[in-house]
């Protein structure tokens, strides 16, 4: 087998035919040769006791002329025996009539012992067998001969047959395979706009297109991260230019010191702010995130988020209300805390003033669900499934004028996967959005055996 293994598909798929057809062929004349000795044995040994009734029926015809037995009699059965290939043993009476009967003849295999019936009585017994060893005539011998011969051609002509359809199909495969490989070897060395076409079937051809939708995923997210670099790159550029021209201008003289102060400590906090949302998005993305993980209750984290946010919110028009009810999930608090907090930062970010946002809490059946819901400015269907990638933001113009990095939501969904939970958005734009938490209750984790306090977490799927 680890011979086989290192043949190629052309190689491997003729043995495969080839040994089908062998196998094939060799079953068909196992059972023809299981069933055809039998049947010709049956043949012949039919044939034998028509050849013997007819003797008898002669031998009975000629002792009618005399009424007994004569020389000529028996001379006359023997030639006509003889003529029909068959030795016969005739007596009458106990008497041996015939001595033209071979050595071997009681104890031949096939003897067909038949009366001989004249004027209605019994007048003699004959015994008939071959002439020969054999019960076959040499027609008979020469017949299953052939069908040996026969069987032999058609072996070789399926293998014939089979090494030429193995050499089509696996032509066939190859080249759609060898342009596979082709192609995703290109991929593999960076060049994602290599593409493939689809060809060879339909079940290469769906490997061709997964191939295809995996370069074009590829090359979006190259684009991405191009993207993602030139948006960081900006967003620490900004701070740091200020601080450098005001600094700059307090080496000249030229602006007020306290003023200048004010606008260089502002850039700091920027900057501070920037690389923190950094440090949590690493923090939440890493594989062996430890969460201190407890029976907590979903609504008390959402009323206090609320009331730190509420100044905010207040302060730019915009009203928030809170609906929560008893939702106990396991988890931590700290980082449930976080979820809620960067939900509410979005909201307010993307709400105008006169607006209002809503904060619900709920448990239904074995899950605890909390909802950030706004009467914003809504997301595109066609954002929607890069909302929680790092970097990313929709009509980035707008987003960096509300100071926004691209960052906090996708800080939302890592903590929800490490939760073992999911995120849901339904949105509409110029009608707001609505973001939906989904996590697993405490009855729930308690029946799936995992424990309430420190929780190593795995990574996990997230339907966002």
């Amino acid at each position: 087998m680890p011979a086989l293994g290192r043949l190629g598909l052309r190689a491997r798929l003729a043995v495969a035919l080839v040994a089908m057809a062998v196998l094939a062929v060799g079953t068909a004349t196992v059972l023809a040769n299981l069933g055809l000795p039998s049947r010709v044995n049956e043949a012949a040994e039919a044939r034998l006791e028509r050849e013997a009734t007819h003797l008898a029926a002669a031998a009975a015809a000629f002792y009618e002329e005399d009424g007994r037995w004569t020389e000529e009699h028996v001379r006359a059965v023997e030639h006509l025996a003889a003529m029909s290939g068959i030795s016969i043993e005739l007596t009458s009476g106990g008497r041996l009539l015939s001595d033209d009967v071979p050595r071997h003849r009681l104890g031949a295999e096939a003897t067909v012992t038949t009366a001989v019936i004249a004027d209605g009585r019994r007048v003699g017994t004959l015994a008939a067998q071959p002439a020969g060893r054999d019960l076959l005539s040499p027609e008979e011998e020469h017949l299953r001969h052939s069908l040996d011969r026969l069987h032999l051609a058609a072996a070789g002509l399926s293998v014939l047959v089979a090494l030429s359809l193995a050499f089509v199909l696996a032509q066939g495969l190859a080249g759609p395979l060898r342009r596979i490989r082709r192609g995703a070897e290109r991929i593999a060395g960076g060049d994602v706009d290599a593409r493939v076409e689809p060809s060879g079937g339909p079940e290469l051809a769906a490997v061709a297109g997964a191939l295809n939708r995996l370069a074009e995923t590829l090359s979006h997210e190259e684009e991405l991260r191009k993207e993602s670099v030139a948006d960081l790159a900006h967003e620490l550029r900004t701070p740091v230019n200020g601080l450098l021209g005001r600094i700059e201008a307090a080496q000249d003289g030229v602006l007020e010191p306290e003023a200048n102060l004010r606008a260089m400590h502002a850039d700091a906090l920027r900057l501070t702010r920037l690389l923190d949302d950094l440090a949590q998005l690493a923090d939440a993305e890493r594989p062996g995130l430890l969460l201190e993980k407890t029976d907590v209750d979903l609504s008390e984290i959402a009323a206090a988020a609320a009331e730190q946010w509420r100044p905010r919110f207040t302060e730019r028009d915009i009203g928030l209300e809170t609906a929560v009810g008893p939702a106990h999930v396991v988890g931590d608090s700290d980082r449930l805390m976080q979820i809620v907090d960067n939900l509410l930062a979005n909201a307010h970010r993307y709400t105008e003033a006169g607006g209002d946002v809503w904060i619900r809490t709920s448990a239904h059946e074995a899950h605890a669900v909390l909802e950030v819901a706004d009467s914003g400015v809504g997301i595109a269907e066609a954002d929607l499934p890069h909302l929680f990638k790092r970097f990313w933001r929709g009509e980035k113009s707008r987003s960096r004028a509300t100071g926004g990095a691209g960052i906090g939501l996708a800080i939302v969904a890592e903590l929800v996967r490490a939760h073992d939970g999911r995120i849901d958005v339904d949105s509409e734009p110029g009608r707001g959005s609505i973001f939906r938490v989904v996590l697993p209750g405490v009855e729930r984790v308690h029946t799936m055996g995992r424990p309430p306090s420190r929780f190593l977490h795995t990574h996990g799927q997230s339907s966002a």
